[in-house]
């Protein structure tokens, strides 16, 4: 079987008759027919892109590693931060109660040597001290554990009893203490809050 030549006769796809030339080559279906395979482009684009979303989303994950990371670093902080503010609020409140009953006692013994109206304006000092306090030994319920609001209200009640015998103590006519004041179980009060608060406080750093 021969060649077909330039000027040789073929049929395309239509059954109809046409001289062969080079230029035909392209132009009928029916004779030649590239090699490109759709299917196998269409896969190979999808591998391209399955490829490009995972680097992506590798970037994309990659870059969030970090703000993760501060995110918790933040959130450790803000705990830590909020526990010293806790601390420091419980240390001032004891410290704020130690501070008042301490006054009190001092303006107590004070107003056992004083007479006439001097007294009575001491009174009244020691009164607002004695309301202090129980603001003081309420802030400490709210604020601290329950095994040192106990011994707040212990300190509060002996100022309040205190104050009541001070001024049980006082002579109207002559405006003066005529007994000295028992400070017993106020001082016996303070050293028990004292003593809770100090455990207490070594208890949480460890």
């Amino acid at each position: 079987m021969r060649d077909p030549s330039p000027t040789d006769s073929v049929q395309d796809g239509t059954g109809q008759s046409g001289v062969l030339r080079p230029g035909n080559f392209a132009a009928s279906p029916g004779v030649l027919r590239t090699g490109r395979q759709p299917g196998k482009n269409a896969a190979m684009t999808d591998v391209s892109l399955y490829v490009a979303v995972i680097t992506a989303a590798a970037g994309v994950a990659g870059g969030s590693i970090p703000s993760i990371t501060n995110a918790i670093r933040d959130g450790h902080q803000a705990k830590r931060d909020q526990r010293n503010r806790q601390a420091e609020a419980e240390r001032q409140v004891c410290l704020d109660l130690l501070a008042a009953a301490s006054e009190l006692r001092a303006r107590v013994a004070n107003a056992a040597a004083c007479h006439g109206d001097e007294l009575d304006a001491r009174l009244a000092q020691i009164r607002d001290l004695e309301a202090t306090i129980h603001v003081h030994a309420a802030r400490i319920a709210f604020l601290t554990p329950e095994n040192l609001a106990q011994p707040a209200d212990r300190v509060a009640d002996a100022a309040s009893r205190l104050v009541k015998s001070a001024e049980a103590k006082v002579a109207k006519t002559a405006k003066e203490m005529v007994e000295r004041p028992d400070f017993k179980e106020l001082d016996d009060s303070v050293k028990d809050f004292q003593d809770s608060a100090v455990k207490g406080t070594r208890a949480r750093a460890g």
